[in-house]
Order: C-alpha cells, then sequence, then structure tokens
C-alpha cells in the first residue's frame, strides 16, 4: 500500500459524511411526523412569514392571467370592483343577462346567483326575543369554536353532536349555524326550532332559505358574528354536522402548531387540482359558461379549521370574489385572494369509509371523519370514552 495513513484519513472522512447525511435526514424525517400538515403545504407565500395581504386587483392571484376565458364568472372577476352592498338583486339580474344560457342552468344554480350578492340577512329570533347565542364574554373566549353548518330539521345530527364530540370542554364553545325554519315547501319547524333554541342557546339562524347553494351565507355571516361578539376566538372549526371530531386530539395538534403557522392557519383535508364536473343533473355541476379553469386548493367543506384572527380579512376579500356555488370552493378562493394557501392533514378524512365507522381503534390517529350517522356517532364516542380501549 503506498498511503495507509492517507487511506485511513479518507475513510474517516467518508464515515462522518455518512453520519451527517443520516443526522439531517432522521432529524427531517422527525419534524414531519411531528406536524403532519408541513409535508401538505401547497405551493405560495413562505409560510414561515405569510400574512394576508389583498391587493387593488386580484386578478393575478385569483390565477386570470393570460387569455380570459369568455365564461362569466372570469370575465366578472376581471372587472369587479367590489360587490354591491346595496340593491344586491341587481347583481344577479346582471349576471342572469349577461349568461347566454342562463335559462338552461338547473333551478337551484339559477336562484342562487340572482341573489349571490345579498350577503346581509337578519337573524332568525324565535318567538321574535333576542337571540339565545350569548357573545363571546372577555374572561370566557373559546380558544376552538365548533361552528357546526345545519339544517332545521336535523334534530338528530346536533343531538348526537351535543352528546358526543361538541360536548362542553375547556377552551371549546359550540355553535350551530342555520338557515330560517320556515323552509319552502316542507314543514313548518319553527316551534321545534323555537323550543330547542331556548333550551340549548347554541343556534345561530338567520332569514334565509336554508338550501345547500346557501352554505357560504353561514360562513360569511358566522365571520361578520365572530367580528362583534367573538373577535378574541383564537381557532374556529366549521364543520357539517354528520361530521365526527376527535375534539382532543384536535386541541393537542393545534397547541402544539408553530405560532407563525396558526396566525394563517386553513387546515383541513385539501384538493389541489380538482376542476368542475360538467355532467349535467350531477351534484356539483358548472356549467362551461359559467366558470373555465382550475379550482384553487381548498380544504374540503365537511371540516376545516382556520385562525380566528383572519375573519375581517375574509370578509374584505368576500366583497371582492365573485360569487361560486359551493361553499368551500370559495372560501378556498377568497384564502387565494389574500395571499394565504391551506395546509393538508391526513387526520381529516371528509369520506371515510363505511366499513371503518364502527371502529374507534381506526380513529385513534385522525381528527376529524365524515360522514356518520347520529346513531354511529354515539356508539364510536361511547366506545372512545371506556377506560382501557386497546387497539
Amino acid at each position: 500500500m503506498r498511503c495507509p495513513k492517507c487511506l485511513l484519513c479518507l475513510s474517516a472522512l467518508l464515515t462522518l459524511l455518512g453520519l451527517k447525511v443520516y443526522i439531517e435526514w432522521t432529524s427531517g424525517s422527525k419534524l414531519s411526523k411531528a406536524y403532519p400538515g408541513h409535508r401538505g403545504t401547497l405551493p405560495g407565500p413562505a409560510p414561515t412569514n405569510a400574512e394576508p395581504t389583498l391587493p387593488s386587483n386580484l386578478s393575478v392571484r385569483l390565477g386570470q392571467t393570460g387569455p380570459l376565458p369568455s365564461a362569466y364568472w372570469n370575465q366578472e372577476q376581471r372587472r369587479l370592483g367590489a360587490l354591491p352592498s346595496g340593491h344586491c338583486q341587481a347583481w344577479g339580474v346582471a349576471a342572469a343577462s349577461a349568461i347566454p344560457d342562463f335559462a338552461s342552468y338547473p333551478e337551484d344554480l339559477r336562484r342562487f346567483l340572482l341573489s349571490a350578492a345579498c350577503r346581509s340577512f337578519p337573524q332568525w329570533l324565535p318567538g321574535g326575543e333576542d337571540s339565545h347565542v350569548a357573545s363571546c364574554s372577555d374572561n370566557d373566549v373559546p380558544y376552538l369554536l365548533l361552528a357546526v353548518k345545519s339544517e332545521p330539521g336535523h334534530f338528530a345530527e346536533r343531538q348526537a353532536v351535543r352528546e358526543t364530540w361538541g360536548k362542553a370542554a375547556p377552551g371549546t364553545r359550540l355553535l350551530f349555524l342555520l338557515g330560517s325554519p320556515r323552509g319552502e315547501g316542507g314543514p313548518d319547524l319553527r316551534s321545534l326550532v323555537t323550543w330547542e333554541s331556548q333550551r340549548y342557546r347554541d343556534l345561530l339562524l338567520w332569514e334565509f332559505l336554508d338550501v345547500p347553494y346557501n352554505r357560504t351565507l353561514k360562513d360569511l355571516l358566522l365571520l361578520a358574528w365572530l367580528g362583534r361578539h367573538c373577535p378574541g376566538v383564537t381557532f374556529v372549526l366549521q364543520a357539517q354536522d354528520d361530521a365526527f371530531v376527535h375534539t382532543t386530539a384536535l386541541l393537542q395538534h393545534l397547541q402544539a402548531l408553530p405560532p407563525t403557522w396558526a396566525r394563517s392557519l386553513y387546515l383541513g383535508e385539501v384538493f389541489t387540482q380538482a376542476k368542475p364536473l360538467r355532467k349535467p343533473g350531477g351534484p356539483f355541476y358548472v356549467p362551461q359558461s359559467f366558470f373555465e379553469g382550475s379550482y384553487p386548493a381548498y380544504a374540503s367543506g365537511g371540516g376545516y379549521v382556520i385562525a380566528g384572527r383572519l375573519a375581517p380579512w375574509l370578509l374584505q376579500a368576500a366583497a371582492r370574489v365573485a360569487p361560486f356555488p359551493f361553499d368551500d370552493v370559495y372560501t378556498g378562493l377568497c384564502f387565494r385572494a389574500l395571499g394565504l394557501v391551506p395546509r393538508t392533514h391526513p387526520g381529516f378524512l371528509t369520506a371515510w369509509p363505511a366499513d371503518r365507522q364502527k371502529d374507534p381503534c381506526a380513529l385513534r390517529d385522525l381528527l376529524l371523519v365524515r360522514p356518520l350517522s347520529p346513531q354511529d356517532s354515539i356508539r364510536l364516542w361511547r366506545h372512545l370514552q371506556k377506560p382501557g380501549v386497546q387497539c
């Protein structure tokens, strides 16, 4: 051998280099496991210093670059300054006249567009009384507000939430978001909803027709309510009433988030490459004459968490983003308008397989699942409360 010492030094150097690579790899792996949402961070503003901004021209933010499609939403968003605060019906009339095949749209979509700019509705007060929903007091501001979208007739779903994951817990508060119980073409539920409101004092009701296309109204009216009655809330969970939330695990995850993430949080099961469905008659049908392009990255409307401090920012964005019929896509558009991106977490499953719904161990590492029936939610909750559950 020509130089035993040289070979020995080279071998030691390679060993140290390999050890360094291993340490860096394992450190990165532990970070990813500690904050699963980190792996799902989408391209966009730097997560470490992301703060909401609202530029004077939203076209570039919302992907309106290059040749502008002829679809109504795309054209309207390019020229929109702000939605009208008064005479809101005029926006819908103008939309109907500008869309050449408006008459061929499904009835629900036509009705949505005719009133989509109308976003100021009074609360529905049972028996004409004051609201039974108290404001957050200065010394009792919830860390996590559980805001559940429901419908007037979903008594069983609401009761299941109250008896399970929505039970009063330190740092949480439960509210249900509903439209008017007077409905249209169905039973008059006013007396039942009045009793429920007086009994539980957790129903926020407004004077608008409670149909799927009006779920966006629940989001916007909740944001406005927060600004007036609960501005200090740290996080808001917005979920459907057929969701099941592992509340303890969710709280632990939120409390472990880095402060820079928590300030601009938008967390859930994120869809990054969704496109409009063009099949007429389908539940998420979008005519080509109304919208062209892909959807922004958005968290499934089945359940997601946002930072409470973003409520006024989202309201400002919503005033300048053209209405869209699906609440979760619209929320994604408003976040994109603010320059913020959603974080995905594998613990949010909004299409949970039916064969796992009765297995409490399947929920051990999850934060939110849906859909579950009221009976399955109660059964699952009771299993989780049993001491010594072995998985």
